[in-house]
């Protein structure tokens, strides 16, 4: 395993290649710190702390399709520009989602 940093940013993405050309991951390991810098606000200012940090809801929100749409298809998830300084999605943090959720986005390793 190898991550990727960026000098710009204080994200680590995580990414294990696997032989299909996507990447094993799970929410536990590699998305919940996607989340964490990208899509959560400063402790309760944000709307939807509340439920951000548990697999549950979000797991839910994707096999609605919600997540996948605001993320992937209107892009306005994180919202930009924002007040709290959040930054939009690099495209390796996207890639790592997208082979999340084709994975059936399990929730540990």
């Amino acid at each position: 395993m190898f991550c990727l940093t960026s000098c710009l940013k204080e994200k680590t993405v995580p990414i294990a290649s696997t032989t299909d050309g996507c990447f094993e991951q799970s929410y536990t390991y590699n998305i919940r710190p996607i989340i964490e810098t990208s899509c959560k606000t400063q402790a309760g200012i944000g709307c939807h702390d509340a439920w951000i940090d548990e697999y549950t809801p979000i797991a839910s929100y994707i096999s609605s399709g919600v997540w996948y749409t605001e993320i992937f298809v209107d892009k306005t998830m994180p919202v930009m520009p924002n007040i709290w300084g959040i930054d939009s999605l690099s495209d390796a943090e996207l890639t790592v989602m997208q082979c999340w959720i084709d994975q059936g986005y399990p929730e540990f390793d």
